[in-house]
């Protein structure tokens, strides 16, 4: 034999070797593993989860790898793409570091908090993408809810960009660029070539997020991880379906959506779960396919909802280590709090030095915490065109503080329950009427206002029962009876009778509210300028207006009309879209929010000296927030100037470590709970009433014909904004039910007065439907100002005819068309005598209502607020005002999306529509459930 080979036998056996290689690599296409590298004929890097071990010392330092991968993304109905936030990309990089080297960290993500984490897994697997990863990362997320990949809906890839990685990547022959090897994932991605979709004018069908990577929800009742292929580019087809009736994307997805071969998959856990279910669903997700980095929040919203949440968090970190022996996920925990992290890290280091010996963390880098700056919040990303202003100038702000009072009481009854028998836990009565106090101290207005709005048939039974003073008292008196204090008892009866007290004397005004009729006076005042007042929720908002209308304590004795044109009221969701047109105005913020936080510490736009109005609780929260910011986190130096001269304004406030468990810097509101239930009235009219159990235990009543909005975006019926709508009966469980919010409905209500729109707030309809007789006649004298009265309406019916010819066939006659406009004496008629003396069609009324000059968004509110509220029911309560605000938002022919309503604003209320998507457990007729 030969001691070398010839070069023939040499390169057959280079042939046999690349065949061998290409069989392996449609192996393992068909099996489609998600965890195993293919050979390639090229040296090529290691698989970044290859050799991974426990660290053991300081691991390297996180590597900036996102920035350079970063294609296009574009919101819904936007044509310029929107940049990913500096802090939305350092938490993309850290995710990254934590899956490849499998180290822990803690992110206090600031000011601004992300109320989504899920755009995070999409920027890493991007980046895994650049490096020629074709399985991309697979992750883990914790604690959510179960709308947590709604945004990805919303957020679209470019289409173009998707298909140069693909074509980069591509694997018909072995390709030097791919790591990590899944050649039949080119199938899926060029399903999004021209050729295989249809050209929509204007429409570059820009994939979503969500129908591009795989992800995978586990509920409360966890039964096993379930695929989600039908998921994948379903709302490509559903547009395509939409806009031209014709299929397209008709391949199979069912490869890419299983749990245990899905590349780039994020999975997700309900935060309801209990720990036994969350190591099941963990036990499960180990066979068909480990995590390699878990994002655990410790945000804002999860600290506030979850009792216990320290303990919690930490024993699910530990857990993951028990679950996943032999390579534990990284794991990033994010909060938005220095407090909070501290604590957090403290929490999981007591855990930690419990375990044994070997199972514990031998070095101190383990969740060693980072400051990420963050100025965008949301989902991080930047409007189109914007610029993140990383170095803010300095300011100096005006800080006042209020209600010492209330401060103390409340404060008392936190340390008495604290010293209880079982702690806070057991005197939850206490604490519910220290919340309470708190609540009230910070109200714009006073009790009897907030009593007025409450009493609306509206509102719920359990809101009005929070409200209800009395009903504290005698829950704490309970307390005190049955379990004791011991020796705080006589301080606890001062409590609740100085409590008593103060709720008695702000019954026309708080000390918050007369500090702010005083301090929009003065800046009113001042130069004449304009005041921009800006509210931490809509009501308040709402409720701060009507106060400020009716004091009369202005210095000097001013009246309000004196002013009120430079006066401007919104509320802190609306701030940031009218900051340019707010140049030259002094703001005035009651109270503070995430939202009014972020904007005051990293907007050069907020002027100097805007005025804070807080109460002392509040400020007390806000100090014990920034000081540990300013003094030990160098990564938010640049907002250090603000920061100090707040501080400078709260340092003589008294010392409350208390305040951080039980208080918080965002001035605590009522919550208002819309009613869900039926009248007897209502039961009279229609015995076929649905029962709608939904997931959070509220049971909602409509009728079986009633209309209502499901959030379904891959449905071909569905609105841009994802809503499509049903029938009450026609609701089955798992179905994402819209249900209107108290703020919500403020938020519309207002964006429709400021559009224009003669908003009528009060219960009845009365105020509208006159005030809809009243625009008739005064648009009608407008427009047709000569002749007589049968001139003039021959001459509208002829204009109506104008507008759209189709209505002549059933147009009402010249003599019936003046019932239209004969309204003078609409004002002396008793309210249950008055009609809307309108058109009965729709499509007549559009008609009518353009030959007026109504706007076509005064048109659909006057039709569906006004004539068609009154017609079809004369007891008409908020629940269906309720009803007809969310047909003008959500319809799929909305009123406001087609209206001159801004883009921004549209956003934000749709935004906070998904927000108050919630699924359905059960639907079925009343009667049966009362059987």
């Amino acid at each position: 034999m030969p001691l070398f080979k010839s070069l023939a036998d040499r390169q057959a056996d280079r042939a046999k070797s690349l065949q061998r290689q290409t069989d392996r690599a449609k192996q393992i296409a068909a099996r489609h593993h998600a965890t195993v590298a293919a050979s390639s004929a090229t040296t090529a890097p290691k698989p970044l989860t290859q050799g991974v071990a426990k660290p053991t010392s300081e691991p390297p330092a996180v590597a900036a790898r996102v920035q350079q991968a970063l294609i296009p993304l574009f919101r819904d109905d936007s044509a310029e793409p929107s940049a990913p936030s500096s802090a939305l990309i350092a938490l993309a990089d850290l995710y990254l570091h934590a899956a490849q080297h499998r180290t822990r960290h803690i992110a206090m993500v600031w000011p601004a908090t992300l109320k989504t984490l899920t755009v995070v897994h999409a920027l890493a697997t991007l980046a895994r993408w650049y490096e020629g990863d074709k399985l991309g990362v697979r992750g883990l997320l914790f604690p959510v809810k179960s709308n947590a990949f709604h945004p990805l809906n919303h957020i679209h890839f470019e289409r173009k960009a998707v298909l140069s990685i693909a074509r980069s990547l591509e694997e018909v022959n072995p390709n030097p660029r791919v790591t990590r090897s899944l050649p039949t994932k080119d199938a899926f991605h060029f399903w999004l070539t021209d050729r295989s979709l249809p050209k929509l004018e204007g429409d570059a069908l820009n994939p979503t997020i969500g129908e591009l990577l795989p992800h995978f929800f586990a509920p409360g009742d966890f039964r096993g991880w379930q695929p989600c292929h039908e998921r994948l580019l379903a709302l490509i087809r559903a547009k395509v379906l939409r806009r031209t009736s014709a299929k397209a994307l008709q391949q199979n997805t069912e490869p890419f959506g299983q749990p245990s071969t899905a590349p780039d998959a994020l999975f997700a856990l309900d935060g309801r779960m209990s720990e036994a279910d969350l190591r099941r669903a963990c036990r499960e997700m180990a066979r068909v396919g480990p995590p390699e980095v878990v994002m655990v929040l410790a945000t804002r919203a999860v600290r506030f909802e979850a009792t216990g949440w320290r303990g919690r968090l930490a024993r699910f970190c530990l857990m993951l280590e028990e679950t996943f022996p032999q390579r534990p996920p990284g794991v990033v925990i994010v909060t938005d709090e220095p407090h909070a992290a501290y604590r957090l890290k403290n929490e999981l280091w007591e855990q930690n030095n419990k375990r044994d010996s070997a199972k514990r963390w031998k070095t101190s880098h383990e969740f060693k915490i980072c400051g990420v700056p963050s100025t965008v919040d949301a989902e991080g990303l930047l409007a189109p065109g914007a610029a993140e202003a990383s170095h803010p100038s300095p300011r100096e702000f005006d800080v006042h503080i209020v209600d010492s009072a209330v401060a103390k009481v409340a404060n008392k009854l936190v340390r008495i329950a604290q010293d209880a028998p079982g702690g806070r836990e057991n005197a939850r009565a206490l604490m519910e009427a220290a919340g309470y106090i708190s609540r009230i101290a910070a109200l714009p207005c006073g009790v009897m206002h907030m009593s007025d709005y409450l009493a609306g048939p509206d509102v719920s039974d359990r809101t009005r029962a929070a409200f209800d003073w009395p009903l504290h008292m005698a829950a704490v008196n309970d307390f005190e009876r049955a379990v004791g204090v011991g020796e705080d008892r006589s301080a606890l009866l001062d409590c609740v009778s100085r409590a008593s007290n103060l709720f008695g004397n702000y019954s026309k005004a708080t000390p918050f509210a007369h500090k702010l009729a005083e301090l929009v006076a003065a800046a009113a005042g001042s130069e004449r300028r304009s005041v921009a007042v800006v509210f931490t929720n809509a009501l308040y908002r709402r409720l701060a207006e009507r106060f400020l209308q009716g004091y009369d304590q202005y210095p000097g004795g001013v009246a309000f009309s004196s002013f009120q044109e430079r006066i401007h009221f919104m509320s802190a969701a609306h701030l940031e879209e009218h900051l340019l047109g707010l140049d030259s105005s002094t703001l005035v913020f009651a109270g503070l929010n995430e939202d009014c936080l972020r904007l005051l510490l990293t907007d050069d736009r907020v002027p100097s000296h805007s005025v804070v109005l807080l109460t002392q609780r509040a400020g007390q929260f806000l100090r014990a927030t920034l000081k540990p910011i300013a003094e030990n986190f160098p990564e938010f130096h640049s907002y250090k100037p603000r920061i100090e001269s707040i501080l400078r304004q709260l340092k003589d406030l008294p010392e409350d470590a208390s305040v951080l468990s039980t208080s918080d810097y965002v001035l605590p509101t009522f919550r208002v709970e819309l009613s869900s239930d039926i009248s007897t009235t209502d039961h009279e009219v229609d015995p076929d009433l649905w029962a709608i159990r939904l997931e959070n235990g509220v049971t909602q009543c409509r009728r079986e014909t009633s209309e209502v909005y499901i959030y379904d975006p891959a449905s071909h019926h569905a609105s841009d904004a994802g809503f499509r709508t049903c029938l009450a009966r026609s609701l089955e469980p798992g179905d994402k039910l819209f249900v209107m919010s108290a703020e919500l409905r403020e938020m519309v209500e207002q964006v429709l007065q400021d559009a224009g729109l003669p908003i009528q707030t009060d219960k009845t309809f009365e105020a509208a439907l006159r005030s809809y007789h009243e625009q008739v006649q005064k648009r009608f004298a407008q427009r047709f100002p000569t002749g007589t009265v049968q001139d003039k309406v021959r001459a509208m019916r002829q204009a109506i005819l104008t507008v759209d010819g189709r209505l002549e066939a059933d147009l009402a006659k010249e003599q019936a068309m003046r019932h239209w406009i004969d309204l003078g004496n609409s004002t002396n008629t008793p309210f249950d005598q008055l009609r809307p003396q309108a058109p009965l069609r729709e499509s007549t009324f559009k008609a009518f209502a353009q030959v007026l000059e109504f706007s076509p968004l005064e048109a659909a509110y006057q039709w569906q607020r006004v004539i068609m509220a009154v017609r079809n029911s004369r007891r008409l309560d908020g629940r269906h005002v309720s009803d007809i605000y969310a047909y003008m938002l959500l319809q799929p022919e909305s009123a406001m999306a087609n209206s001159s309503i801004k883009r921004q604003t549209l956003a934000t209320l749709f935004e906070k529509a998904r927000s108050n998507v919630v699924t359905v457990e059960s639907a079925s007729p009343l009667k049966e459930t009362k059987q």
